[in-house]
């Protein structure tokens, strides 16, 4: 953890040496200078000071992205509070979850989010985003920032819920600053010359720390946009020379399928990190043959985001690993008895650094299970091999018994995602009264391409244990959660009675849909 230093601090120094400069950008098109972030933010944070907000308590921000929220997230931090991001896309009920469990002061909401919040009955006090325009001009001359300790809570980000109730990550000024230095020593370009561009919403564990704070604490420039399209962020990427980014496969595929991909300039991009799932061999292939190594990393909100990220050379010697660690976190591969593994075999990954949160949030029966002698317990199965490099292989919930044999629905997603037709596709476990569970594949593939097409195909790519005898196939997008990834839950949920209600794949036709 570093100390005295908290996480609005780069912005006031480089407000100091680089007034002009432009610190945000919506889109290319609307920016706020470090110096015009700085007076605003200083005026939201009286404002707050003056609606009873004190060091210490925590201020949601619920609206989709825009300069406003960037002024809205420093004016917190500059009032001593802690920002407790909402995600933009929650419907009333979530909101009210969320409301409540944060014991939010105050929520600064924008208009649609606002109205849904009132229709939904939700107490907490609101003040309307866009009023925080009439603080733009800055603070009275009698103003002062309240500072807090570096050990003091910064924000509290709710994970996504694809298990359970979302649990609230509380993160620190001191661990998220020490987290940034790692990374800067990842990569000796980080710096003031840095423009990032960032898909996500602000809300987000990449959006706040990584996409706002890290970039502000670098001096350099953040582009964002309102909402993500492919078409948006290969436009930035090549019109404002992005060097440092951050995606998810799919978020990758979109962009190669333009057909401006082929001949943008993205030769200014040396840092484009790639997680929340396993990349195909083909996705890591098309960037590589554009001249961009992509750098896949391991990690999650309660670490503080990527807790072992390749370097350069990594990616472009060892392209389906995540590399072999960062200068400061630490990681092990440990057995169902808690010793280490093996390189080779596969085991619980186990995970330090200088990012760990401190708990979660009003869970302590939660904190005590994750955080266990020192290591944060990920629910994550993984391998590291002879070389020290590591390798992700799948949820250990998500790991499918068939045959007798455990199944990993990573490595079942990624052979079928080499099919020529295939989008996109989720794999898990279905109950089955006849085997226990059996593997189901929901896929986003070309119309034509049939169930019994694929599973022909899959009975070429695998062992028989291996193959998912149940699968539904649409042209439609699977259902994602606000970070992007698969909402396997709700897929689950859906075909949770496939068993009975379709013919299994080897013995006959299988159908199913999406609705």
């Amino acid at each position: 953890m570093i100390a005295n230093g908290l996480l609005h601090d780069g912005l006031a120094y480089w407000a100091r040496r680089t007034p002009d400069k432009a610190a945000v950008s919506q889109a290319g098109e609307q920016h706020l200078t470090y110096a015009a972030l700085a007076r605003w933010s200083d005026g939201v944070a009286e404002h707050l000071q003056s609606r009873g907000v004190r060091p210490g308590d925590n201020v949601a921000i619920a609206a989709s992205n825009s300069l406003r929220w960037v002024a809205a997230a420093f004016g917190i931090l500059k009032a001593g509070a802690t920002i407790v991001p909402f995600n933009d896309r929650l419907v009333g009920t979530e909101l009210a979850y969320l409301a409540d469990n944060s014991q939010a002061r105050l929520v600064i909401a924008d208009a649609q989010r606002g109205t849904v919040m009132a229709e939904a009955g939700i107490p907490t006090a609101r003040l309307t985003l866009e009023d925080l325009d009439r603080f733009q001009d800055g603070p009275s001359p009698e103003w002062r920032e309240a500072r807090v300790d570096s050990s003091s809570i910064a924000m509290i980000i709710f994970t996504s819920g694809s298990t359970s109730q979302p649990k609230g990550a509380m993160m620190s000024h001191g661990n998220y600053l020490a987290k940034f230095m790692e990374m800067r020593l990842l990569d000796h370009r980080l710096g003031p010359a840095t423009r990032a561009l960032m898909p996500f919403g602000l809300h987000s564990s990449p959006g706040l720390p990584w996409g706002i704070l890290f970039t502000t604490i670098l001096g350099g420039t953040l582009y964002f946009t309102e909402r993500y399209t492919a078409d948006t962020v290969l436009r930035l990427l090549e019109g404002e020379r992005i060097d440092f980014f951050i995606g998810v496969p799919m978020i990758y595929d979109q962009v190669a399928a333009l057909p401006g991909f082929a001949k943008a300039d993205l030769s200014a991009l040396t840092f484009a990190r790639i997680g929340g799932a396993t990349p195909s061999d083909a996705t890591l292939r098309t960037w590589r043959d554009k001249g961009i190594a992509l750098r896949q990393l391991y990690g999650m909100t309660e670490v503080g985001g990527g807790s072992i990220v390749a370097s350069e050379e990594e990616a472009r010697d060892r392209p389906d690993s995540c590399g072999r660690g960062l200068a400061f976190s630490r990681f092990r591969i440990a057995r169902d008895d808690g010793t280490d593994a093996a390189p080779g075999e596969p085991g619980h990954v186990l995970l330090q650094g200088p990012g760990m949160m401190l708990g979660y949030w009003r869970k302590p029966e939660e904190t005590a299970a994750a955080l266990r002698d020192g290591w944060m317990h990920t629910g994550d199965i993984g391998v590291v091999d002879e070389a020290g490099y590591f390798r992700f292989v799948d949820r250990s919930k998500e790991m499918i018994k068939s045959g007798g044999f455990n199944v990993s629905p990573a490595e079942l997603e990624a052979v079928i995602g080499c099919h020529p037709a295939v989008h996109e596709v989720c794999v898990f476990a279905v109950p089955d009264p006849e085997y226990a569970e059996s593997i189901f594949a929901c896929v986003n593939a070309d119309s034509g391409l049939s169930e019994a097409d694929l599973f022909e195909y899959c009975r070429g790519q695998m062992a028989g244990y291996k193959l998912p005898r149940f699968m539904t196939i649409t042209d439609e997008p699977l259902p994602r959660l606000a970070n992007e990834k698969v909402d396997r839950r709700l897929l689950k949920a859906r075909h949770a009675d496939a068993a009975n209600t379709l013919a299994r794949l080897g013995s006959g036709a299988a159908t199913a849909t999406l609705d």
